[in-house]
């Protein structure tokens, strides 16, 4: 990394060049290219590595644990429920250690938390034991979830931020991609392996998750930036920290972002949870086994980052030469709308679901980078950690709630129904910005 490239006006952070100049992307000075290259490979396997658990578990219901098909969608709440309660109850303390150790330690130690959670994983013989490995993979997540935006954030210059942010959303749909395709094809592969005894492709298949987990732990340990760009000055008591996040919402547009984070993550959420199993047990309802309709869900929910990532430049983009107030609100207009459009299938398997595809991949990416990105861009430096595991706490929260209710209204009133929760919640957070941007217009930024 070369080419120092210094603030034209006082007062803007100086930003070193990483990458082809015509990209024109500014880190922090002192980042260097390992430490730029480590962010962005563990962006590449972060939320694949999240997003399997859910992935692999309609298999693991159906061919391992034999439940009930009408058992399975609040099973799959439940479990989604319970983990978040986890991630809820330490996340917060994850942001704000953060800040006092440093990132490296607690990204490298949530990876190796899901290895450990995967492995165990497909042990499980009950429901009860599956519940009690996810909540301990559920660590892990809450690890990975604070520090991928936290350590982004540290590495931006705020004239860059929404380009290095949407660089790590591109990677994060790349390793979607480029490692659920595999894994999708290797159930298969492991079943003829196996023999067709599905306990052991079940482990096979899931073990291969832990062992990526494990590979990713060890390249962060070597690659990244010890400490944080912005340590707090004074060593206050851990629970201070915390507190910054909180009283950083006096900022209207904190306290957006907080908000937009409950909506922004219950959309992917509403995907990784109940997406797939809708899916699988619509392929089963028409007759294919459990392995080719599982096969088939992730086929679409990959499309779904397919189409996501290619959006992804133009959100990107948008989001650094418009007031990212604005752009949050264009991005919950496109949430809604895609998830809307779920609700007008004929057959969820059709030729339809490739259009719909392209609206849900571009409304759920857009809602979480322009999220991220006006929190990144408000956040102080100092306490930033804190207030971004704050702001993470509040997506657990919005992943717990449509986890809970979108459970019990897809057993009420069918598979659809979490999704028109999660549409509904993005018109909301809409007329949110329309009021923050009206209130903002004469420079009040505090309640």
């Amino acid at each position: 990394m070369s080419d120092q490239t210094s603030a034209a006006t006082a007062g803007v952070s100086t930003g070193t060049l990483f990458g082809p100049r015509k990209l024109n992307l500014l880190v922090s000075d002192g980042v260097s290219t390992l430490n730029m290259s480590t962010l962005l490979f563990g962006s590449f396997f972060g939320i694949a590595m999240m997003g399997f658990v859910n992935a692999c578990q309609p298999y693991l219901f159906t061919e391992v644990l034999n439940v009930p098909l009408d058992e399975q969608g609040p099973l799959a709440g439940n479990l989604t429920f319970l983990s978040e309660i986890v991630v809820i109850c330490t996340i917060g303390l994850i942001g704000a250690m953060s800040d006092k150790v440093g990132r490296k330690p607690l990204w490298v130690g949530a990876f190796a938390v899901m290895a450990v959670g995967y492995f165990l994983y497909p042990l499980a013989t009950t429901v009860n034991e599956l519940t009690v490995y996810r909540m301990f993979f559920a660590l892990g997540l809450a690890g990975n979830t604070a520090m991928l935006p936290s350590v982004a954030n540290d590495y931006a210059v705020d004239s860059s931020r929404g380009k290095l942010i949407s660089v790590c959303f591109l990677l994060n749909g790349l390793g979607f991609i480029l490692l659920l395709t595999p894994l999708r094809l290797l159930l298969n592969v492991f079943s003829e392996i196996s023999d067709g005894d599905p306990v052991q492709t079940a482990r096979y298949w899931i073990w291969t998750a832990s062992g990526i987990c494990l590979l990713v732990s060890t390249g962060l340990l070597i690659g990244l930036k010890v400490g944080a760009p912005a340590q707090l000055e004074k060593r206050e008591p851990l629970l201070a920290t915390v507190k910054i996040g909180v009283r950083a919402a006096k900022k209207i547009r904190i306290a957006l972002a907080y908000v937009a984070a409950v909506v922004a993550r219950g959309d992917m959420a509403v995907l990784s949870t109940f997406f797939v199993l809708w899916l699988t047990q619509e392929g089963m309802s028409q007759g294919l086994t459990t392995g080719e309709a599982s096969s088939v869900a992730l086929k679409f929910y990959i499309l779904i980052q397919v189409f996501a990532l290619c959006w992804l430049p133009f959100m990107g983009i948008l989001l650094d030469r418009f007031d990212r107030v604005i752009g949050l609100a264009i991005a919950m207009l496109l949430a809604g709308g895609g998830y809307l459009s779920l609700f007008l299938l004929d057959n969820p398997l059709g030729p339809q679901m490739y259009f719909v595809a392209v609206l849900v991949g571009m409304g759920e990416i857009s809602a979480n980078l322009a999220s991220l990105t006006l929190i990144g861009a408000e956040a102080p430096a100092k306490g930033r950690g804190a207030v971004i595991g704050l702001f993470s706490l509040c997506g657990a929260i919005g992943i717990l709630m449509i986890a809970k209710v979108g459970g019990t209204l897809s057993g009420m009133f069918g598979p659809i129904a979490p999704f028109m929760l999660v549409a509904g919640a993005n018109m909301v957070v809409l007329v949110l910005c329309l009021l923050v941007l009206s209130v903002t217009r004469n420079g009040r930024k505090e309640f």
